[in-house]
């Protein structure tokens, strides 16, 4: 079964992943529908999906569609049942598509589930849309008929395929299959959608009837979704292929399922105001939510501008509209499910297509989508997510939309969205909040490159959700980093560069402190089997230049780590060693008032001691946890009923001026008083002279 789906996480949940045998691309063309006619108060769910596990386990080649359930309106799925192609023995291999009949059809009674789809032999000679129907919820299925038939699986000019099979119940009662067909190429049509109808539940059917039909010998009208309004028309929603569309989705209406208007119009195009687009793999769908009307959400498999190139925040986004023509206008909206498309992973087969289920009481929306997985496949994941928080128009939304960008109002979407779900949190080791002066782009690329440090190999989608910053920007920044030479792709993944280590490196060598002390803190370490570390001060801050391997599981400090020195029990004790005037002008710029009386008292204790013991305060904590408003730090995970204990010595040069400092951290257990005393205090103290000794003679070296 699959986990339980977190609604606050756009990355979704994994519906399907295919096994390491499964050849490209995986699993891909989703399709879902609920069982209105189920038994039970919560209506189960079914899904299915293109797969290809057989085919590179067995070698047969013969694809089936698989049917997962759920019976938690979408939360959860378990694999349910196959369906398999009884009739050919070629195999389900293409779009499949589900669909519960609302009404008795034909020989069929309400609750009948029915599924079509391509039925395709292993050289692609053939491909053939075929109706297949189940009377127990899906668990069972039989062949009912042939719907169209059509020439080789090849998209291209000169071969005849049939593609993309959909279905409704039209005004009158009878069950309708749109598809996309390639066989009228003689009569100028490249492509064309049409549709058959049937009487009878399916078993026999009408002529063909154009829908959507150019006869310019180069457009592709395909991939046709239909779904009722509630004004009792039904809206199709499609794209068009070819180079003068070159995949833009469209919409059209019709009063019963059956008639579409002039086929030669191409329809009216889902696009924004300022022409932002959906392009490719559309869906439709109507859902009871921002209008008293409802409103019209559209999904495509990328977003761009009128040029094709990357619009903000394509593979977040849906287009909503509340006017039921579905003329528009054209509203971004964010999508419950985020995730790196097509432009960014390079893998063509990645949100091919996407479906919108609404939740059985309306507040809802699913969503299902094939997204990259690496090595070339793609998995089916599915996302949920709010109505209320996706879709807040009021009764003037079409004047506001006129008034509004487009792009101001995809930003003001997912501001909304993340202030109501709270999935985006600054990460506590974070670039600092620009100044009204600074260059915020250079803020934003080292925000990135230090995401990317702290997590690991990760996507754009992934990084955009950590970071604020819209995927189509975040692209471009890694785009230029890694020209640039500072991250490396693979598998559609960020990660930093061994460029970044010459940095590194080259800056340990300024320390001259840290190649001193390594060998005394690593001896000092296992004799007193704690974690000990070597801090330093750079621009008020102390920096954790090394520290030896944590030897419990309470002590997580990792070198590079920073914290204000001022909250810093080794910055306290290098600041005893300092000037009264450097240590006030710390002070000043410290990000929250000091209590000077006792920070100096701790300074004078560190001075008179030669050692500074603190016991972890809620201020230290706060800084640990990383909530401080101005800038964030944190060197660790403990709470407040951890107990730590912080032991620091100063290192001072030839002219008694703090350098550094050595810390020591364990629990009031680990660093009792009688252990401080006998133990861990001379070895600390011992410790720092030998450095001091050593610096001193390198100091006296260089001067002869």
């Amino acid at each position: 079964m699959t986990d339980a789906h977190n609604p606050d996480d756009h990355t979704g949940s994994v519906l399907y992943e295919p096994p390491e045998w499964a050849p490209v691309p995986g699993a891909m063309y989703p399709r879902a529908t609920r069982l209105e006619h189920g038994e039970g108060d919560d209506p189960a769910l079914l899904a299915t999906f293109e797969c290809y596990e057989t085919v590179g386990k067995t070698g047969t080649d013969e694809p089936y569609f698989p049917i997962y359930r759920s019976t938690d309106d979408g939360r959860s799925w378990s694999h349910y049942a196959d369906l398999r192609d009884t009739e050919h023995g070629w195999g389900l291999r293409y779009q499949p598509t589900l669909f519960e009949l609302p009404q008795q059809v034909g020989p069929w009674e309400a609750g009948t589930v029915l599924a079509a789809g391509n039925a395709i032999p292993s050289d692609r000679s053939e491909t053939s849309i075929d109706l297949y129907a189940s009377d127990d919820g899906g668990r069972n299925w039989s062949f009912v008929s042939t719907i169209v038939s059509g020439g080789k699986a090849v998209p291209s000019r000169g071969e005849s395929p049939v593609w993309v099979p959909e279905l409704t119940v039209d005004a009158d009662g009878n069950l309708v299959c749109y598809f996309s067909d390639e066989r009228h190429s003689e009569d100028g049509y490249d492509r064309l959608i049409g549709h058959r109808v049937s009487s009878d539940g399916g078993n026999t059917w009408e002529p063909q009837v154009f829908d959507v039909a150019i006869a310019d010998n180069e457009s592709r009208p395909g991939m046709p979704s239909v779904t009722p309004l509630p004004n009792g028309r039904y809206l199709m929603t499609y794209y068009i292929d070819g180079p003068q569309y070159g995949g833009s989705v469209f919409t059209r209406t019709s009063p019963n399922g059956r008639e579409w208007g002039d086929p030669a119009d191409v329809g009216a195009p889902v696009q924004t105001t300022d022409e932002l687009q959906l392009i490719d793999g559309p869906y439709g769908t109507w859902v009871p939510a921002g209008d008293d009307n409802g409103t019209i959400l559209v999904a495509g498999k990328t977003f761009r501008d009128k040029h094709r190139n990357p619009a903000p925040d394509s593979g977040t986004v849906l287009l909503a509209t509340t006017d039921m023509s579905a003329v528009g206008p054209w509203t971004p909206v964010s999508a419950p499910l985020w995730f790196d498309d097509e432009l960014e992973t390079g893998h063509r087969s990645v949100a091919w297509t996407t479906t919108l289920l609404p939740a059985a009481d309306g507040t809802e929306l699913l969503q299902f989508t094939s997204t990259y997985a690496g090595h070339g496949k793609t998995e089916i994941r599915y996302g949920r997510e709010s109505l209320s928080t996706m879709v807040e128009y009021d009764r003037d939304s079409s004047e506001r939309s006129a008034s509004t960008s487009s792009t101001e109002r995809s930003q003001s979407a997912h501001r909304r969205t993340r202030e109501n779900t709270q999935f985006i949190s600054r990460p506590t080791d974070s670039t600092p909040p620009a100044e009204p002066h600074h260059v915020k782009s250079i803020v934003k690329a080292f925000d990135l490159l230090e995401t990317i440090e702290r997590t690991g190999p990760v996507g754009v989608t992934e990084l955009a959700r950590q970071t604020g910053v819209a995927k189509s920007s975040v692209y471009k920044y890694l785009d230029t980093l890694r020209h640039l030479g500072y991250v490396t792709k693979s598998d559609g993944e960020y990660a930093t560069s061994l460029r970044l280590f010459r940095f590194g490196q080259q800056i340990l060598s300024r320390h001259e402190v840290r190649d001193i002390a390594k060998p005394e803190l690593q001896a000092l370490s296992e004799r007193i089997g704690e974690t000990v570390s070597l801090i330093v001060e750079e621009d008020g801050d102390a920096v954790y230049l090394y520290c030896t391997d944590p030897v419990d599981g309470l002590t997580t400090i990792e070198a590079g780590s920073r914290l204000p020195i001022h909250v810093s029990t080794g910055g306290k004790a290098l600041l005893a060693h300092r000037s009264r005037e450097e240590v006030d002008s710390l002070l000043e710029n410290a990000v929250r008032t000091v209590d000077r009386q006792n920070f100096y008292a701790d300074l004078e204790t560190a001075r008179d001691n030669r050692v500074l013991i603190d016991r972890d305060t809620s201020t230290q904590l706060e800084y640990s946890a990383g909530l401080l408003e101005k800038q964030e730090y944190t060197i660790s995970q403990q709470r407040a009923d951890d107990r730590i204990h912080r032991i620091a010595v100063p290192i001072r040069d030839g002219e008694d001026r703090g350098v550094a400092a050595l810390e020591v951290i364990g629990s009031n257990f680990e660093l009792d008083s009688t252990r401080l005393q006998a133990d861990l205090v001379p070895l600390l103290v011992a410790a720092a002279k030998e450095i001091e000794l050593e610096l001193l003679e390198r100091e006296r070296g260089q001067f002869g």
